[in-house]
């Protein structure tokens, strides 16, 4: 089930997740116990939402990513009171936080001091507003009122244009690759999601809400195999080319649900070679059945490797098919068949753990075929040019899965993936292409299940268009950024001087590390550090260091004296 970030503790949770501080996934009851038993511990960091948010917009300047935020404003309101800057930061708070609806940005962001001083309010604005409006409407008054409405932020944040959303992604993207995020040569994926909404949601032209008719599942939680139903599926539908190494998307456009495929494949994928251009190269692209036409390979196959399952249906699949069995046949006998290759792999998977562990072989059968004709693959598609005298179909390599993952042969299930790989290995079209599977993992469902990316703001299509950009973003940035951090931190650990490194002594300076402890009627100010050697924890982090109980008595005592 799909946990809503509604509380302060999600907010710290889920931060804490997707800080480059901390990579694990949370176990109180884990840490506890090691801290208990060992009275010692690796690091102490401090990692609230504002010290998290404050580094996070640190990093966006970092990467020279900060003038395009400011670049967002449509400036066409008359005497704004908030400036936009203030409203798109709030927004890209609420996507990293996570937070699911609009309503629950109040408890969780606005009406917290520290996140909203980020954002240049101060504690009294806070508490009573940052302006009187809508006070003469309110029936009963409230405890604390929050910096600025929820609503204010949506009906102003939608007024930024997709040329400039657009604009704004790439850019983010460009400077990304220009701090080498990206592998030099790049094997991308591309795909198309849908991101769903209601009849009832307000398009831009007052028209119907795209529609399509799609075979799915009852939602019967009793029975994951029930049998499809055709249904129609109301929203819009977004191409995305991710780059699955740093988990990152390189670019992306959104759509009604309607639109095919191929509609904006060629140009989502020619802007994400623009966004890297110059730092690396997208060396090839796996893309799904929905992305097989002769036009669209033609275009891509210019300038990259392709990887794309064939269809069932299709000439090229019989015939792949019936020459994978008959190279299976020869295979059994030692003797190949002239362009095949026929090869297989055995993998354990383990069951269980302990004395009670079990390891399960498991094969793939694969045969790779050589230089097999494609009629439909070419320039013009699939036309009566093909049946001319003269015409030279499209020579593609074919890989016939014959059984995958020790699964039963069945002839009529056997997959064919089409490449045009020069390389010589029986698995390199199905390993290629099984990478693709990340972007289903790790970016569509992600942005689904983790970022919400179906839970609008408002029923608006100006609203599902801004929140699909912004999820987008930030899952970019946010995957950057836990990257750079991790490099930061090995660097740091072998005495390299970091802009993080100095960013933080800031905040040390800043006392964002520092805590209150209360004695009786006594009080005393210390690093987080200091409490936790002054009981008798070990933090080796400040051990390596030097630093010990004594030497923290001794700073203190060394205060006090030079105190008046």
């Amino acid at each position: 089930m799909v946990r809503e970030a509604a509380s302060k503790e999600d907010l710290r949770t889920r931060l804490a997740e997707l800080s480059g501080w901390q990579t694990a996934t949370r176990d109180d009851v884990a840490v506890a116990e090691e801290l208990h038993g060992t009275r010692s511990m690796d690091r102490i960091k401090s990692l609230g939402e504002a010290a998290f948010f404050d580094e996070f917009f640190a990093y966006m300047r970092e990467v020279g990513f900060w003038p395009m935020l400011e670049a967002l404003d449509p400036k066409e309101r008359e005497r704004p009171l908030l400036t936009f800057i203030r409203l798109v930061l709030f927004t890209i708070m609420r996507c990293v936080g996570g937070v699911q609806s609009l309503l629950a940005t109040r408890e969780v962001l606005l009406t917290d001091e520290a996140l909203m001083g980020l954002l240049g309010f101060n504690a009294v604005q806070v508490s009573d507003g940052a302006n009187a409006r809508g006070l003469s409407r309110r029936t009963r008054p409230v405890e604390i009122r929050g910096a600025f409405s929820f609503e204010t932020a949506a009906d102003n944040i939608v007024r930024i244009g997709e040329e400039r959303l657009g604009e704004m992604f790439n850019g983010a993207i460009r400077c990304l690759a220009a701090q080498r995020m990206f592998p030099k040569r790049i094997d991308a994926v591309l795909d198309a999601t849908d991101d769903e909404a209601t009849p009832k949601y307000k398009t831009d032209d007052g028209r119907e809400v795209p529609s399509v008719t799609r075979e799915k599942r009852p939602d019967v939680r009793a029975n994951k195999h029930a049998r499809k139903i055709k249904v129609a599926v109301f929203g819009w539908k977004i191409w995305i080319v991710f780059e699955p190494v740093s988990k990152i998307p390189l670019a992306m456009k959104i759509d009604g649900i309607n639109v095919g495929d191929n509609e904006h494949a060629f140009d989502v994928w020619a802007q994400a070679r623009t966004n890297v251009e110059g730092y690396a190269t997208i060396r090839s692209v796996a893309l799904d059945r929905g992305f097989l036409d002769g036009k669209l390979l033609s275009r891509i196959d210019k300038e990259a490797i392709i990887y794309i399952p064939a269809k069932s249906n299709m000439t090229v699949t019989a015939d792949a098919r019936e020459i994978a069995r008959r190279a299976e046949a020869l295979a059994e006998q030692g003797r190949t068949l002239e362009g095949c290759t026929y090869a297989e792999r055995v993998e354990g998977v383990r069951h269980g753990s302990g004395k009670k562990a079990t390891v399960e072989e498991r094969k793939t059968v694969v045969v790779r075929i050589r230089d097999l004709p494609c009629d439909w693959w070419g320039p013009e598609g699939s036309s009566s040019a093909s049946n001319a005298k003269g015409f030279q179909p499209k020579r593609v390599n074919a890989t016939v899965v014959l059984r995958w993952d020790g699964a039963p042969k069945e002839a009529e299930k056997e997959v064919v993936f089409l490449d045009t790989d020069p390389a010589a290995g029986a698995f390199v079209g199905f390993d290629a292409y099984d990478a693709r599977s990340l972007i289903e993992n790790c970016c569509n469902r992600e942005a689904k299940e983790s970022w919400f990316l179906e839970h609008h703001p408002k029923r608006t299509e100006a609203d599902v268009r801004v929140h699909a950009w912004f999820v987008f973003l930030c899952m970019a940035l946010t995957g950057a950024f836990r990257l750079d951090r991790q490099k930061c931190e090995q660097a740091e650990s072998a005495g390299e001087e970091t802009g993080i490194s100095r960013y933080r002594r800031q905040l040390e300076r800043r006392n964002r590390d520092k805590v209150v402890v209360f004695c009786g009627e006594h009080f005393g100010i210390y690093r987080n550090y200091e409490v936790m050697l002054l009981l008798g924890i070990e933090v080796r982090e400040r051990v390596l260091m030097g630093e010990s109980a004594q030497s923290v008595l001794e700073r203190c005592r060394l205060r006090a004296a030079r105190s008046p």
